[in-house]
């Protein structure tokens, strides 16, 4: 009979217990900006209905520009990345997470599922990233995102499309058995480790063009189950792929796999004009 004036009264609680949490957030003590996460994340578990308007503030948080409030960002980081864990208690499903711009040291997403759409575009992640078994249900964007230290990404699922068009890798980049559904770019992108995508599943187009890798990519075991892109990829060191029955598992026009001496079953990509090939004009085309 009141189900009218009880639904009116939650909402006008909420949007009180919002309205002082984001308030406390502004505030200089850190004790009161911890209190405020804590609200809004009570909030949150409690009402299911208003859980992106509350990812959205640990979003908007992690975007400020850094500053002194190191421990407090990653406990915002924290609090957000447990909520993003099925296996865990008090998961939050169907959200989304814009960290556009956001500067994240040591950030952790690993064994995440987000069911809407993640976007790191320009963000800068100092210290280990770490993406392992992250589920992103919707697009992914890490365009321009800038990884300082090694990024762990190993049995990743991107069910949507993925861009990492001109994303700087300082160190390693890890995607083995990593899957990807849609449409997925790494153009211009910067590999300055090695760069694994040893049994990654590309299920749709995928292109490196233009990018650049620097020391050794690892391509064995991939599947791409449409067409590769290397135009323009520049590869420094060794770039490894495989046979996959009679044919090689990633090849793109222009370029050549060297087969290795001591395993016919692996070769190495080189571009028709590489030295190698000239003066070896026999070895086996891709």
């Amino acid at each position: 009979m009141f189900r009218a004036n009880d639904s009116a009264a939650t909402g006008l609680r909420f949007t009180e217990l919002y309205a002082e949490a984001l308030d406390r957030l502004g505030d200089p003590r850190q004790p009161m900006r911890v209190g405020a996460l804590r609200t809004l994340e009570a909030v949150g578990q409690d009402r299911p209905e208003r859980r992106q308007a509350i990812v959205d503030v640990f979003c908007a948080y992690l975007r400020m520009p850094a500053g002194e409030d190191g421990p407090l960002r990653l406990t915002v980081a924290r609090i957000l990345a447990d909520h993003l864990r099925p296996s865990a208690p008090g998961f939050w499903g169907g959200v989304s997470v814009d960290l556009t711009a956001a500067t994240l040291a040591d950030f952790d997403l690993s064994g995440c599922r987000i069911d809407g759409g993640l976007r790191l575009d320009y963000a800068v992640l100092l210290g280990p990233a770490t993406f392992r078994d992250l589920v992103v249900g919707g697009p992914t964007s890490l365009r321009g995102t800038t990884f300082h230290d090694h990024a762990w990404l190993e049995r990743a699922v991107f069910c949507g499309p993925a861009r990492f068009d001109a994303a700087t890798f300082h160190a390693d980049a890890w995607f083995g058995e990593a899957t990807f559904a849609g449409r997925t770019t790494f153009a211009a992108a910067e590999f300055g480790g090695h760069a694994w995508f040893g049994g990654c599943s590309f299920r749709g187009q995928v292109d490196f063009g233009e990018a650049t890798f620097r020391r050794s990519a690892g391509f064995r075991g991939a599947v791409a189950h449409s067409s590769v892109g290397l135009r323009g990829t520049t590869f420094l060191g060794p770039a490894r792929v495989s046979r996959r029955g009679e044919q090689w598992n990633m090849t793109a026009p222009g370029w050549r796999v060297v087969v290795d001496p001591d395993n016919a079953s692996v070769g190495q990509l080189l571009w028709v004009t590489h030295p190698e090939l000239v003066a070896h004009p026999e070895q086996t085309p891709a």
